[in-house]
């Protein structure tokens, strides 16, 4: 048994094949899949889908909040809004939020408003936070502010300790898991996992398997062989098998364990 963590099934690259998709999952053994949410819209949108497969052999669920790439103009409404989704029982989790430094820092003020807002309904709801992380090449200054804010957001509530949750599409810098961990939240590990040269392995190695979840950001970020392909929640199986290669593990310890914490963390 395996679970997606992290794929956005509602956008349009799976139009039209999705049915197709979500079977070739279950024939892979994901049983479930969790959908980060981009805006309002794709929330209901996830909403939608996971409605539409209720009683499959895959389970869909929902997470809440704005993609950093998607907070420019950020207001007081749009953000109550996502708060108000995170009463519906198909969410699972804040996400996704986090920080994006490597396309356009124009807005990097309203990315961190976002931030902030999403780990405080993080901590209120007590759901975990899925958070997004991109640096310019050769810089760590993204990554820098995304650790002190979720400290911040950690000292500064009374119920900071509730704060969880998942570094997603996680490749390093080399002293960002330590950190992860420190703050307690799990690593998310997906198709770059398998990219030679990637680095990944080396960024994890010291990450225990209970603090690991598995996802593939589909489409994007298909593994070896799929690179530069659509990815699908079905490829999830070949991040568990380069993991258990990794690790020296079977794959099928690699599922119960990523399985498990995925579980603990989202779907008690």
């Amino acid at each position: 048994m395996l679970i997606d963590t992290h794929a956005h099934l509602y956008l349009d690259a799976f139009d039209a094949d999705r049915d197709a998709v979500v079977e070739a999952a279950a024939a892979a053994g994901v049983r479930a899949i969790l959908q980060p949410a981009i805006d309002a819209a794709t929330v209901r949108q996830a909403f939608d889908l996971c409605d539409r497969y209720a009683g499959g052999p895959v389970a869909l669920y929902a997470m809440a909040a704005i993609h950093p790439s998607s907070t420019q103009g950020v207001t007081d409404a749009d953000l109550d809004e996502i708060a108000g989704l995170c009463q519906d029982p198909r969410i699972v989790a804040v996400g996704e939020s986090g920080l994006d430094y490597y396309w356009d820092t124009t807005f990097v003020e309203d990315q961190q408003r976002a931030l902030r807002f999403h780990a405080r309904l993080a901590i209120e709801t007590d759901l975990p936070l899925v958070l997004h992380l991109r640096d310019k090449q050769g810089s760590d200054a993204c990554a820098h502010d995304l650790v002190a804010m979720l400290g911040e957001a950690k000292a500064s509530h009374p119920e900071g300790a509730r704060l969880r949750g998942v570094f997603h599409c996680f490749g390093g810098p080399s002293w960002l898991a330590r950190e992860v961990l420190d703050l307690g939240f799990h690593v998310g590990l997906g198709g770059s996992l398998t990219f030679k040269n990637g680095g990944v392995p080396d960024a994890v190695a010291d990450v225990p398997l209970d603090r690991i979840v598995l996802e593939t950001d589909a489409p994007y970020l298909a593994p070896v062989p799929y690179r530069g392909k659509r990815n699908e929640p079905a490829h999830v199986r070949l991040v568990a098998e380069k993991l258990a290669e990794v690790r020296g593990l079977p794959v099928d310890e690699i599922a119960r364990a990523t399985t498990a914490n995925a579980k603990l963390l989202f779907i008690k």
